[in-house]
């Protein structure tokens, strides 16, 4: 997730597709002649691939000496809910103020992420290696100097190297934008597999398109020529639902309250006066689209689609439904449509996040570990 854009950011799907479900613990199906073709993922990796979860606050937005936080962030508490959850990958989210300098991990910090690496190992876990950047590195900016931005997987793949091979992925960049200049995006995200695989031929990387990782942008990419890949998507379908009330995203998101799902233009009619005019006609024109659970499966599909006509494997990486001002019965509603979309197809994914109001919004209170009672009926189904 990226916590600051432009409105429009999320009328958008990004994804990772690989095999699993999210109905049980166990492995669900694999979707059929959507099966996904591993090109080179391991297969007991692609194994542990199916029902994951985004970490965001271990080492993502937080200071860069918070060695507290970085020490002891999960509880064992936490652990036995993966287990119980049948969750069996994590995406440990890293936002570039705690290890990127100037083209360098820090080193310090390294140690605390190694640390976390070999906890969620030993719980039995694969690791999404990802680089949370929300825009701080501007590596879309006009003529930006990226060589920095390759020196330090080059870096990355010098330390892992021969470690932890079939267990952590490395993930180049979270949702990388280059609206203008896609080219220049996956020119350098090939040029840093290339970079990686020179060092570390055997690791995994996740890679993605531009767009914040977009549904209709990956349906635009070409797949890289390497192997042993994994292409990300993320989806949030549709915006004004899963955003309402949010304050990163542009104004019209911070007005919006009460969003209805399934849409429909009686569902609406009530709320539309209630808003500022410049924002009507966008109420009005989600209602008619009549978005519901079958556009969920759409979306969805379209990622699964173009990984098998490609062959390779997919991951539906980031979703979630943001709760303030949000219907309880049609955040239900959403994720009611999510669970039965994700395990009709067999998609990978992980859903934002385990500690983030998106998805589970995991607290601690009175030293016991507190998580969403809607996120867990009704898109893990447990009561």
């Amino acid at each position: 997730m990226t916590l600051f854009g432009s409105a429009h950011r999320r009328a958008l799907c990004a994804a990772v597709i690989v095999g699993g479900s999210l109905a049980t613990a166990a492995a669900g199906p694999q979707g059929g002649s959507l099966a996904q073709a591993p090109n080179g993922v391991p297969s007991a990796l692609m194994s542990k691939l199916t029902r994951g979860v985004n970490i965001t606050r271990w080492f993502g937005y937080v200071k860069a000496d918070d060695t507290a936080t970085f020490k002891g962030y999960l509880l064992d508490e936490d652990l036995q809910h993966f287990k119980k959850l049948g969750i069996h990958f994590v995406r440990l989210c890293v936002t570039p103020g705690v290890i990127y300098c100037e083209g360098k991990p820090d080193a310090t910090n390294l140690g605390y992420i190694d640390q976390a690496i070999d906890k969620l190992e030993k719980a039995g876990l694969a690791v999404l290696w990802d680089l949370h950047d929300n825009g701080e590195m501007k590596l879309d900016a006009p003529g930006h100097d990226n060589s920095g931005f390759t020196k330090f997987w080059e870096a990355l793949a010098r330390h892992y190297k021969g470690r932890q091979e079939s267990s952590t992925v490395f993930e180049l960049v979270n949702e990388p934008v280059f609206q203008q200049n896609a080219n220049v995006w996956y020119e350098l995200q090939a040029k840093t597999v290339a970079a990686v695989r020179a060092i570390d031929p055997k690791r995994t990387i996740m890679v993605a398109s531009t767009a914040w990782n977009g549904i209709d942008a990956l349906l635009a990419m070409k797949p890289l020529e390497a192997k042993n890949l994994i292409y990300s998507f993320h989806c949030y379908d549709p915006f004004l639902f899963s955003h309402q009330g949010a304050t990163w995203t542009g104004e019209q998101q911070k007005v919006m309250r009460d969003i209805p799902f399934p849409s429909s233009p009686e569902a609406v009619e009530a709320m539309i006066n209630k808003l500022p005019a410049e924002y009507q006609a966008s109420v009005r024109d989600y209602g008619e689209k009549r978005y519901g659970a079958q556009y969920l499966l759409e979306r969805f599909s379209a990622g699964m689609r173009w990984g098998a006509q490609n062959h390779v494997p997919v991951l539906l990486g980031e979703f979630g439904s943001y709760p303030p001002v949000c219907p309880l019965e049609s955040r239900a509603h959403w994720f009611d449509a999510a669970h039965d979309a994700i395990q009709k197809l067999g998609l990978p994914n992980a859903v934002w996040g385990y500690d983030d109001a998106f998805g589970f919004g995991r607290s601690v209170k009175d030293g016991k570990v507190v998580l969403d009672p809607v996120t867990l009926k009704h898109l893990y189904k447990v009561n």
